[in-house]
């Protein structure tokens, strides 16, 4: 029986939708630099995600789109990437203890690329997940035994970008690259309220959704085989999330509205080849928090306020691959991820800290497919807040965090 083949169109159509549909349902863990997301493919987290001026598979798409033209034909990338965060607390007050609940995570990402045979240029599509949190401090069962019961119970935002860019090969050595992105935003944030010393108790609960429209530029020089640079720009965004806010039993669900910025980021890399076996780089990636202030959630109940302040922060990242024969590939990286959360505006629901990612990754290559297996463990050194926040009720954030994150990542890609 001959085989049906997709037309161009309905595979891109069928690729969109089966990619929005598992962003859509994957929940998403924090890393560290607030809540971005930054590793978006198992080749570049093994190399410590500095793959800015190397960027030659299809995640190009998000780290330099400038580097689609190295690719010839079709080609597409799967990464299911799973994700563990641990997070332990102390009260400095008290000596009370709280933990988060501990779950792993699929965060999935899909990209296309297409390059004609003899062309200048080559267009992609992705789908990924920029920013993204969903902490869970497990303390729904014993409200008023746990410390943290009102700053964050369960708090989830699921964003989705969806990512058409175009890159055109300038010259030999010179590419640019760039796009419109298509951004979903979803909100779940609730934290507890205590109306008296011993009860009763509520949690209030904003939840929302809002889209917005952005871009991204990349540009990528190889004036020479050993040496290659990159640089990416991804642009701000800023959703006007709409939907509801509760606080049952004293108050019923009504119409809520709130402003959420989240930030440009800049990419800049150099890649050294001193033979093809061998590629070493260095990145460093820039997030501009300084964007997201005091979000102001608008009812016709009187408005809530949420104090962020958060500040810039950069994830510094050095990553080395060597080639092996017989189509393997071995890959070893470190991160180091800057806080960019304040004691002053501190909430657990963002268990920020200064994190050192060590990343490890081994690919193999037949024929149209390549397969890559990276390792992550992220480590940071025991956080001591002391923020000054009071409850009416007494209660107080502050204290030491002790925080890790595990991570497994597998990309198949498929040329064709």
């Amino acid at each position: 029986m001959p085989r049906t083949r997709l037309a161009p169109h309905r595979r891109a159509h069928l690729f969109l939708g089966v990619s929005a549909c598992l962003l859509a349902l994957a929940p998403l863990a924090l890393h560290a630099s607030g809540t971005q997301v930054g590793f978006k493919d198992a080749f570049a987290t093994a190399r410590g995600n500095a793959f800015v001026a190397t960027a030659d598979n299809p995640s190009a798409i998000y780290y330099n789109p400038a580097g689609l033209t190295q690719i010839q034909g079709q080609e597409i990338s799967a990464t299911a990437y799973f994700v563990q965060l641990d997070a332990d607390y102390r009260s400095s007050l008290t000596g009370q203890t709280s933990s988060l609940k501990t779950e792993t995570q699929l965060l999935p990402q899909l990209y296309y690329a297409f390059a004609p045979a003899g062309a200048k240029w080559a267009v992609g599509l992705g789908v990924y997940a920029p920013f993204g949190l969903s902490t869970d401090w497990n303390n729904g069962d014993k409200p008023l035994s746990d410390p943290l019961f009102e700053f964050a119970t369960k708090n989830e935002e699921t964003y989705t970008t969806i990512n058409p860019v175009f890159a055109w090969q300038i010259s030999d050595s010179f590419s640019i690259g760039g796009g419109i992105t298509f951004n979903h935003l979803k909100v779940d944030l609730r934290r507890g309220v205590i109306f008296s010393g011993v009860g009763p108790f509520g949690i209030y609960r904003f939840n929302g959704s809002g889209s917005d429209l952005g871009y991204n530029l990349g540009l990528r020089w190889q004036p020479a085989p050993e040496h290659a640079f990159g640089l990416s720009y991804q642009a701000r965004t800023n959703f006007g999330v709409s939907g509801s806010s509760e606080l049952p039993p004293v108050l019923a669900s009504e119409s809520a509205r709130a402003d959420f910025a989240f930030p440009e980021v800049v990419i800049a890399g150099y890649s050294f080849r001193p033979t093809p076996q061998w590629n070493i780089e260095a990145d460093i990636d820039w997030t501009n928090w300084t964007c997201l202030k005091t979000v102001v959630i608008s009812k016709a109940s009187g408005p809530v306020a949420l104090p962020f302040n958060w500040k810039s922060s950069c994830f510094y990242e050095l990553g080395v691959t060597r080639y092996l024969s017989d189509g393997w590939q071995v890959s070893a990286g470190y991160t180091l991820s800057e806080n960019s959360v304040p004691d002053a505006t501190w909430n657990p629901a963002v268990p920020d800290a200064t994190r050192h990612f060590l990343c490890a990754g081994v690919g193999y290559s037949h024929g149209p497919v390549r397969f890559t297996l990276t390792l992550q463990r992220a480590l940071s050194n025991t956080r001591h807040v002391n923020s000054g926040q009071r409850t009416l009720a007494g209660s107080s954030p502050d204290g030491t965090y002790s925080t890790s994150i595990n991570t497994a990542s597998l990309s198949i890609d498929w040329r064709f």
